[in-house]
């Protein structure tokens, strides 16, 4: 199964997304997908991860250094988009965008599980 393939099927079964990315901590996008709709918010999910790119880095610090232990997920709600993300690894992450009345539970299962097919790629 294809980065893309990954991405489309999560997509499809997660009710109310928007877009969907694999990116670097460096900000930079390795893959993304986005439905089809009347928002470019689902084309715009790479340029809003690599934003928050440092926010997750200063929270990954935060977490360590404060003995909280390491971070798995992150989760940012706004009035026009959450935004859920599952690191892979040390250097890599999974960000999805929904709705503000997107299914939040089944985004995040899903990111568990490609977290889980993905890890080994990105060690």
């Amino acid at each position: 199964m294809t980065f893309s393939e990954l991405l489309q099927g999560i997509l499809a079964r997660v009710e109310g997304s928007i877009g969907i990315a694999i990116m670097g901590l460096d900000g930079l996008a390795i893959e993304q997908a986005q439905v089809p709709s009347k928002t470019d918010l689902g084309e715009r999910v790479a340029l809003i991860a690599t934003s928050h790119a440092t926010l997750l880095r200063n929270t990954m610090r935060m977490s360590s250094d404060t003995g909280v232990g390491a971070l798995n997920e992150l989760t940012l709600m706004s009035d026009r988009f959450l935004l859920v993300v599952r690191l892979i690894g040390r250097e890599y992450f999974l960000i999805i965008a929904l709705s503000p009345g997107g299914n939040l539970g089944r985004a995040r299962f899903e990111l568990r599980k490609a977290h889980l097919l993905l890890e080994k790629e990105f060690i």
